[in-house]
């Protein structure tokens, strides 16, 4: 998959400065987009991969990575497909082809049905969807939020971070590297020798607290640009419930279970999922 190291860029939209990585690769652009709590530089497999067929970038949500996270900003599943339509604007990329995982997925997906001219095909790996009937009982949030909020932030370490994760689900799954650079690239240094988490649990609960209001299935069921949805034969998401229903009514594309995965598919088995992103989003 190759090693080249990606260039780091910002740009500013909606009114917040973003922080991209150019990954390289020639042909029209692809970007990538990353699930909530993350940031763009973990999907490096991925991102190499896809420089075989087209430009690559990915970014940081609001909030995320080395992206702004202004106290006062909305931090949301609209905003968040507001931005990445700011995000390709800005760069001036025209229409793009895009790979976006879990929230990353669903504002892709979205962005294909408000914005076709934006996006002209998308793999979503586990787009995070439920039925907008059944929003007001989703009270199974409340303890994930909960959860986030008490998420350990200070770490002594990259070494001693890694240790703890690698042990922990659901980072005992994935893929060493990936996991090393989550914990290098996902942190900064502190004064004192520590790393702090860069995306603060307050904010990634934000996001959580609203996702519940934004009709991300109807969105990609009405897509009329191409989409190819993954989803792990193992995941506890509400979208692999839904795959059967995603599968009949999808405007246009098709579902595809990858074997042996759960929510974070894309790095427990970056290669597969490389291969499944790499096949369609050449089909031009």
């Amino acid at each position: 998959m190759g090693t080249t190291e990606p260039r780091d860029g910002y740009v500013n939209a909606n009114g917040i400065r973003l922080h991209y990585l150019d990954w390289g690769g020639s042909g029209s652009p692809i970007v990538i987009l990353h699930a909530t709590g993350f940031l763009g530089r973990i999907y490096a497999p991925i991102a190499r991969a896809l420089t075989a067929i087209g430009h690559v970038y990915s970014y940081d949500q609001r909030g995320h990575g080395d992206s702004a996270a202004p106290p006062d900003a909305r931090y949301d599943w609209t905003r968040t497909m507001e931005d990445l339509a700011g995000f390709i604007s800005a760069m001036g990329l025209g229409a793009v082809r895009g790979f976006g995982h879990s929230a990353g997925a669903t504002a892709f997906g979205s962005l294909a049905c408000e914005r076709p001219d934006l996006v002209s095909r998308a793999v979503l790996a586990e787009p995070v969807v439920f039925e907008s009937a059944n929003a007001p009982e989703l009270g199974w949030r409340n303890p994930f939020i909960e959860r986030t909020l008490k998420r350990k932030r200070l770490f002594d370490s990259v070494d001693a971070m890694f240790r703890n994760f690698e042990r922990k689900p659901p980072y005992d799954t994935w893929r060493k590297d990936m996991l090393r650079d989550y914990c290098e690239y996902g942190t900064r240094p502190l004064a004192d020798g520590r790393r702090e988490l860069k995306c603060a649990p307050e904010i990634e609960a934000r996001f959580y607290e609203t996702s519940r209001d934004f009709d991300g299935l109807g969105r990609i069921l009405r897509a009329p640009s191409p989409l190819l949805i993954l989803f792990g034969d193992r995941s506890d998401s509400l979208g692999l419930a839904l795959s059967d229903k995603i599968a009949a009514q999808l405007a246009n594309g098709r579902v595809v279970k990858v074997a042996d995965t759960g929510h974070f598919m894309p790095m427990e088995k970056p290669e597969e999922v490389a291969r499944l992103a790499v096949d369609f989003l050449r089909e031009q």
